[in-house]
């Protein structure tokens, strides 16, 4: 950000210091928000070259943009000559070019950690795909040791038993655990004489926590769910949470009170049926309760083939889809919040006709019913709607890192992603 502070320099040399510092400070944040917005802190999505490019291009648009609306607004704190479009080209560059060198140094020696991964499967394909595809993670994949060639293009240097030989010889710096199945197989010697020597010896499915921001459901057991860290659900957590909740609730329905009057007679002109759609969900500790939400179909029988087929046919209304692109169907929500059948953020509710389905053949399925389902939720953000049994193991995966991780600081990020997707108009995919 050090071209927001260039663009926010005063000409004048005679500018009172409170002056100076809240002008960094509106630049700043303002710089922030737009590359917030932009996905230029999400390492999960492309940063090549030119898509970083083009991302650093509309985020200085937007950041243009919010500058001129603010100095519009407040005139005495326009900045003097052409300081302002030199300091955005100055940040083009300087920006463009500290995250290209970050990224080609992140992956060569002596800057990155030399990783082996021990073991096979999607597990171990999924952390060798992460670990080569983000430019944010200072690792190399020197190979694999056991397994089954899970990553073509990584080579197997050895069986388990060839495990002291192969972290001498390619000097590895992290040995992760990613073997399916470790009963009489895990090479627990070797791996204690490395973690002496001093090797990282990282559990497999942390690291995919740590770098997917979601639980490896299929991999996970028993016992790492039991022992591990996480899942700390306070009073006070929960006290502040329903807080929140509450205000932002009735905040919604006041503010939003002539669009919903608005949209409800739209729905009631567009096609034949109520403007609001309720339906029977499973939320806490699976209790059911009546969901509210604007109706986007047109009404069909309810024995009209499966729940997938009912939803990908072609009933959703015009009207329908522009609800549902931004989520104004959900405003009716904000009731459920206030009798206390949703929170502001958690879990989105499950149809009560899918949830036993969804628990027989989703591992831990139902340990998302342990917190209040959500108007927004971190699944909701980062993977969008779910159309399939796969699809709901993938919500699943951030559902349940939600809840090992539930604090208001992360209900308040997942608050902000939630403004920026509505926002931008698109779901996640």
């Amino acid at each position: 950000m050090c071209g927001a502070a260039v663009l926010a320099v005063p000409s004048a040399g005679t500018e009172a210091p409170w002056t100076l510092a809240a002008r960094v400070a509106l630049v700043t944040a303002v710089c922030i928000l737009a590359f917030y917005y932009n996905d230029l802190y999400d390492f999960e999505a492309p940063h090549d070259v030119a898509e970083l490019f083009r991302r650093l291009c509309r985020a200085l648009g937007v950041t243009a943009l919010l500058l001129a609306g603010t100095y519009v607004v407040a005139p005495g704190i326009v900045l003097a000559g052409p300081l302002a479009s030199h300091a955005l080209l100055l940040i083009l560059a300087g920006v463009l070019a500290l995250r290209v060198v970050a990224y080609a140094l992140a992956k060569r020696a002596p800057f990155s950690e030399r990783v082996l991964v021990l073991g096979g499967g999607p597990l171990a394909a999924e952390l060798i795909h992460q670990m080569q595809v983000r430019p944010d993670l200072a690792m190399r994949v020197v190979g694999i040791c056991g397994g089954d060639g899970t990553a073509p293009d990584v080579p197997r240097l050895g069986d388990f038993d060839d495990l002291p030989d192969v972290v001498r010889r390619y000097r590895v710096d992290r040995i992760v655990v990613a073997v399916p199945d470790r009963r009489g197989q895990l090479p627990v010697a070797p791996l204690l004489a490395a973690r002496v020597r001093g090797v990282v010896v990282e559990e497999g499915t942390q690291m995919f926590e740590r770098f997917t921001q979601r639980l490896a459901v299929e991999s996970l057991t028993p016992s790492a769910l039991i022992f591990g860290e996480g899942f700390r659900v306070t009073r006070t957590r929960l006290a502040a949470k329903r807080a929140m909740s509450v205000v932002i609730a009735v905040v919604a329905l006041v503010v939003a009170a002539p669009l919903m009057a608005l949209i409800a007679i739209a729905i009631r002109l567009e096609s034949p049926g109520p403007a609001v759609f309720v339906q029977e969900r499973v939320g806490l500790h699976g209790r059911r309760f009546r969901c509210f939400k604007f109706r986007t179909m047109r009404q069909a029988p309810e024995d009209d083939g499966s729940i997938w087929e009912r939803d990908n046919a072609s009933r959703v209304t015009r009207l329908g889809a522009v609800l549902r692109r931004y989520r104004l169907d959900e405003l009716p929500q904000c009731f459920n919040i206030l009798r206390g059948d949703m929170s502001l953020v958690g879990p989105r509710p499950e149809m009560a006709s899918n949830v036993d389905t969804f628990s027989e053949v989703i591992p831990y399925y139902s340990l998302r019913h342990e917190v209040r389902p959500g108007l927004t939720g971190w699944a909701q953000v980062r993977a969008g709607y779910s159309m399939s049994t796969e699809e709901v193991t993938r919500k699943l995966c951030y559902d349940l890192y939600y809840v090992k991780h539930l604090s208001l600081a992360f209900d308040l990020r997942i608050c902000l992603d939630t403004v920026k997707f509505v926002l931008d108009g698109k779901r996640p995919g």
